[in-house]
C-alpha cells in the first residue's frame, strides 16, 4: 500500500466536502461545518494549521435522508454507519474515499479510508440523554482500543480490567443504546439540541435555533455553510476563539495513517 501523505489527505477530504455540499445543494439538505472545521474557517480561512480532518453537522432528518440516498449512485466516495456495516465502530457517519484505508494506531482496524466525519444533530429534553451517551462512547473507546507500547504497565492493566468489566457488552448493543438515546425526541418537540456523537456530549447542548439559519463562509477557497449564530456555537466549545492555544498545544490529536489499497 502506498502512503497518502497529509497535503493530499487534505485535497482529497475537501474534494469529498465538496460533494457532500453539492449533494445537499441538489437534495435540500441542511449542513454546516462543525468543530475544529467551523473555527478553522472562521479564525483561519481553511483548515487550522495543525488539524487534519474536517466535521460536519446535519439535523437528524437531513442526516438519515442523505444516508439513504447518497449510495444510491455510483461515487468515488461513500457514506457508511453501523447500520450499513457492522465492522464500523463509530456513532456518526463517514463519507470516505473509496480505494483509500485510514489504519489507526489505538484502535482496532475499521472499515473507511480518508474521510469526513458527519454528525447529526437531535432534540433534547434531558441532561440524562446526553450523559447516556457520552458514558456509552467511552465504553467504545475502551471496547475498540488495542494494546501498545506507549502504554504504561499500570495503563494496560487498568484497560485489561475495564475491558473485562465490558465483555458482556457488545459493540452493537452500546451503538445501538447511543442511537436509541439521542433519537428519543424529534427536534420539532424540543428548545435545545445536542451533537450525541461526542464523549463530551453533555457540553454538546445548544439553543435549537442556532442552527436554523445559515451563512456561508470560505474554508481553503471554497464557500460552504456555517450557522448564522457561528459566534455563540464556538464561545460554547472554545471560549475565546480567537486566541490561539499555547504552542505546545497546536499538534494533532488524531494517531492515524492513510494509504491507497
Amino acid at each position: 500500500m502506498k502512503v497518502i501523505n497529509i497535503e493530499e489527505v487534505k485535497k482529497i477530504q475537501l474534494d469529498i466536502l465538496d460533494d457532500i455540499a453539492n449533494f445537499c445543494k441538489e437534495n435540500n439538505l441542511q449542513y454546516c461545518l462543525a468543530y475544529g472545521t467551523l473555527l478553522g474557517a472562521v479564525r483561519h480561512k481553511g483548515y487550522i494549521p495543525w488539524d487534519d480532518d474536517i466535521d460536519i453537522h446535519m439535523p437528524r432528518a437531513d442526516y438519515e435522508k442523505f444516508i439513504k440516498l447518497y449510495n444510491s449512485k455510483e461515487k468515488k466516495n461513500a457514506v457508511i454507519t453501523h447500520e450499513i456495516n457492522r465492522n464500523y465502530h463509530v456513532p456518526f457517519a463517514k463519507v470516505f474515499r473509496k480505494g483509500t484505508i485510514v489504519q489507526e494506531h489505538l484502535y482496532k482496524q475499521s472499515v473507511f479510508g480518508v474521510y469526513v466525519d458527519i454528525f447529526p444533530i437531535d432534540g433534547i429534553k434531558s441532561k440524562a440523554q446526553a450523559y447516556i451517551c457520552g458514558q456509552c462512547i467511552r465504553c467504545m473507546y475502551i471496547k475498540t482500543s488495542i494494546f501498545n507500547n506507549s502504554q504504561t504497565i499500570a495503563r494496560k492493566i487498568r484497560l485489561f480490567i475495564t475491558k473485562m468489566l465490558l465483555l458482556p457488552f457488545t459493540e452493537h448493543f452500546i451503538l445501538s443504546m447511543i442511537r436509541k438515546t439521542s433519537t428519543l425526541f424529534n427536534i420539532d418537540e424540543c428548545e435545545k439540541v445536542c451533537s450525541f456523537g461526542s464523549r463530551t456530549a453533555l457540553r454538546e447542548i445548544l439553543p435549537k435555533n442556532l442552527f436554523e439559519s445559515n451563512i456561508s463562509i470560505k474554508f481553503e477557497g471554497n464557500e460552504y455553510n456555517i450557522p448564522a449564530q457561528y459566534d455563540i456555537y464556538l464561545k460554547s466549545k472554545y471560549g475565546d476563539y480567537m486566541q490561539l492555544p499555547p504552542e505546545e498545544n497546536r499538534v494533532s490529536t488524531h494517531d492515524s495513517v492513510a494509504s491507497w489499497l
